[in-house]
């Protein structure tokens, strides 16, 4: 692996890096904060600048970037912009009392779980509720495909870091310029969220709660400015626009190209999406009937059934009930969307609808095989045949996020004796959700984890945004017996 390149792309996004935390700042200013809440964004600024361009300089970009560089620089990345990004929390102290409750808190943003140790939301100065939920916004389309977008120029190097952080089994450019295909989808992704603060401040909420609601909507995130979450506003209007928002933000943004610039019916034939859409509506609908004898309210039900059910399918975790206390049936429902999440090229977590798709036709497909074995069957998508190669990668990532998934599991259970607490608690990480369920619950924080599940922790949402192989990269240790400097 070449050391040089490696050096050279960190340290440019590095000052990328300082540019975006220039936003906290001037909220900082407009809110009038004190000298230390302005310092404790400056810091890392100077910080973010020096390395860059220390790094930048030990570098050059002559060099080509392989697969292997790919990886390793995205999760490097999302690694150490998640270590200087927790600085301001980590100086605030109030509600990050070590260094890893501010690390894990940004990691969750950066990754968009929205998993918190925050334990009193109110409390944080605006600029910090406005870092943790632009985190989101940043991480939601991508730390490297917003660094692709605001570039003049890409390559085939550009194509491979942005490959490596896209979530999917499959990778597809929608413009032929890769960096024309980086501008449209974050154009998309701008005007969508611009739509969600217009559409936010219909329902009476002020202006910076909505930036940040729509921010957290948007990147699929679910950091909110108020400590209960969307229950606080007990609108049925604002819950039902996010609802449909958070929904919104689940489709695959190449969906809505097509729809624009091409062909509207090829858009709403995609397989993924009609999927996508009938989980939510039938999940939606037993969850209502199970819980309706609960409230003996039709719309409060109702609305919250669709607005709980759109969070926890598309990993963005804002919360309007405590449905920690629903019937078995309906959590047990949302702990399988949690797995399944959003579509892929979407900024949703989880497993994606389109690998779950595959599996379940192709284990369909196994049983009328084993049922005739002269019967030859094809598994197609779209009305495509899904490639071997495709099929087999997704089979391979199952093996692996389950096998992750129980280490994670076995670990965290060190410190928990309760089952459910301990299964959502990695569930809900690792698949970038956000709230669990038992002590750390929809209304709860994860303050009171110990420091070893809390790092765990934070390792299960970086391996879920980053669907494994970067991150497990970054930690084998040959990785690091080949680096040249050269």
């Amino acid at each position: 692996m070449n050391l040089k390149i490696v050096k050279y792309s960190i340290g440019k996004l590095l000052l990328v890096l300082a540019g975006l935390l220039v936003f906290p700042l001037i909220v900082s200013f407009i809110y009038k904060e004190s000298i230390a809440d302005k310092i404790n964004f400056i810091l890392p600024i100077i910080i973010s600048i020096i390395l860059g361009m220390l790094l930048s300089k030990l570098g050059d970009n002559k060099s080509h970037i392989y697969t292997k560089e790919a990886m390793f620089i995205t999760a490097s990345t999302w690694l150490i912009f998640s270590l200087i990004g927790a600085i301001p929390l980590f100086l605030t102290k109030s509600n990050y009392p070590s260094y890893i409750d501010a690390f894990f808190e940004m990691v969750s943003g950066f990754t968009t779980s929205g998993a918190s140790v925050a334990f009193n939301v109110e409390d944080l100065p605006h600029s910090i509720i406005f870092w943790r939920s632009f985190s989101h916004f940043i991480g939601g389309m991508g730390i490297l495909v917003f660094t692709i977008a605001i570039l003049p120029n890409s390559n085939k190097e550009s194509s491979l870091l942005m490959k490596s952080e896209v979530p999917g089994p499959s990778f597809g450019k929608i413009t032929p310029r890769l960096s024309d295909t980086a501008r449209n989808l974050y154009l998309m992704y701008i005007i969508l969220t611009i739509l969600t603060i217009i559409l936010l401040m219909l329902g009476r909420m002020n202006l910076f709660d909505s930036i940040v609601h729509a921010f957290g909507t948007a990147g699929t995130g679910g950091f909110s400015s108020k400590g209960i979450s969307i229950g606080a506003y007990n609108s049925r209007y604002i819950e039902f626009i996010l609802g449909i928002m958070m929904a919104v933000f689940g489709v695959n943004f190449n969906i809505y190209f097509y729809a624009i610039t091409k062909d509207l019916r090829v858009a709403i034939d995609s397989e993924e999406l009609k999927w996508y859409v009938g989980i939510i509506l039938i999940s939606s609908v037993l969850v209502f009937i199970n819980i309706l004898s609960m409230y003996k309210d039709v719309i409060y039900s109702l609305v919250n059934s669709f607005f709980s059910v759109s969070s926890i399918i598309t990993t963005t975790g804002y919360v309007s009930a405590d449905f920690g206390k629903w019937p078995l049936f309906s959590k047990s429902i949302l702990i399988l969307l949690m797995f399944i999440g959003g579509c892929a090229g979407s900024t949703a977590g989880g497993l994606k609808v389109s690998r779950f798709v595959i599996l379940i036709k192709g284990g369909i497909n196994q049983i009328r095989e084993a049922m005739n074995p002269k019967k030859i069957t094809i598994n197609r998508l779209d009305g495509k045949r899904v490639d071997e190669k495709t099929e087999k990668s997704v089979s391979k990532y199952l093996v692996i996020y389950i096998l992750i998934f129980i280490i994670l599991f076995m670990i965290v259970s060190i410190d928990m004796n309760d089952f459910e607490t301990a299964f959502a608690a990695v569930a809900t990480t690792f698949n970038n959700v956000g709230p669990g369920l038992g002590a750390f619950g929809p209304i709860e924080t994860f303050a009171q984890m110990s420091q070893l599940s809390k790092f765990v922790l934070t390792l299960a949402m970086l391996l879920g945004r980053l669907e494994i192989f970067p991150v497990l990269l970054l930690l084998y240790p040959s990785t690091y017996r080949y680096l040249k400097d050269k």
